[in-house]
């Protein structure tokens, strides 16, 4: 079995990881909540004919969930 962790930063710090413990899918978490954002099969996040993940989508998702709970925040003050 293998694992991979990469952190995934936004404002330039850890905001999420995308992680795959080998052969299940790629998964992304929020470092914050430990919630999952979504959840990517090889063929959609593999970058051709290489064994390297595209990292544009799962940085939209983290993006969007720091953004979305700073809205959430700055509307409760």
């Amino acid at each position: 079995m293998a694992y991979f962790v990469k952190p995934l930063t936004y404002n330039s710090q850890v905001a999420g990881y995308l992680i795959r413990s080998y052969p299940s899918v790629w998964t992304v978490l929020d470092a914050q909540t430990k919630s999952v954002l979504g959840s990517f099969t090889d063929e959609q996040i593999l970058v051709q004919r290489t064994n390297t993940p595209d990292l544009r989508e799962s940085g939209r998702l983290v993006q969007k969930s720091v953004d979305e709970r700073a809205i959430k925040a700055r509307a409760n003050m």
